[in-house]
């Protein structure tokens, strides 16, 4: 890869704990910002009638980690969702004319069911990065909650666990953030 294969990284894919670029793996704390490729995926939910939207969760995820997970899967799950994929999703990489590639008109609708953002309330967007930069050759993409929906039962009982063991290890919140730690602390208005 080459200097014009790459831009700068988009803010819309910055951490929204820290609101800048990602700066470690997930899983392994490796540091993405020098060399290593990984991804950034992004659960986001709009509110009808407002103009706010909320950041259900964000990590970023070094390659060889994603491709460690992937290979848990079982493999009627992976060769489920790759047809689904094949089926629905046209992938056109951008021109080299755009430059740099328009990252609202890729964010603008469900690469699979092709709704516009302005009817999806909840979504999640993705993209490839590479150190401190966004690979031009993947672009970003959205994926509706629908489509997600379609997606699911697809997944094995097997590979679900896996799902669900790294959301619990990685995303699921510190019960201890959630309880008081007197009951004082705790307000009721009545």
């Amino acid at each position: 890869m080459i200097a014009s294969d790459f831009q700068e990284i988009p803010n819309i894919f910055y951490s929204y704990q820290t609101q800048k670029p990602f700066s470690e793996c997930l899983v392994c704390s490796c540091y993405l910002l020098d060399d290593q490729i990984y991804v950034i995926e992004k659960a986001l939910k709009k509110h009808p009638g407002y103009t706010a939207q909320d950041v259900i969760f964000d990590y970023a995820i070094c390659l060889p980690c994603a491709l460690k997970m992937r290979e848990e899967f079982s493999k009627d799950t992976l060769a489920k969702i790759n047809a689904y994929f094949l089926e629905y999703v046209v992938t056109n990489p951008p021109s080299h004319q755009e430059d740099p590639i328009n990252i609202d008109c890729c964010l603008d609708h469900c690469v699979v069911k092709k709704t516009p953002i302005s009817e999806i309330t909840d979504y999640q967007i993705y993209a490839h990065f590479k150190g401190n930069k966004l690979i031009k050759s993947l672009p970003p993409y959205l994926i509706s909650q629908a489509a997600i929906a379609e997606v699911i039962p697809l997944v094995s009982s097997e590979t679900q666990d896996v799902l669900n063991d790294f959301y619990d290890r990685h995303l699921r919140p510190d019960p201890a953030m959630l309880l008081p730690k007197h009951p004082s602390d705790q307000l009721v208005f009545i």
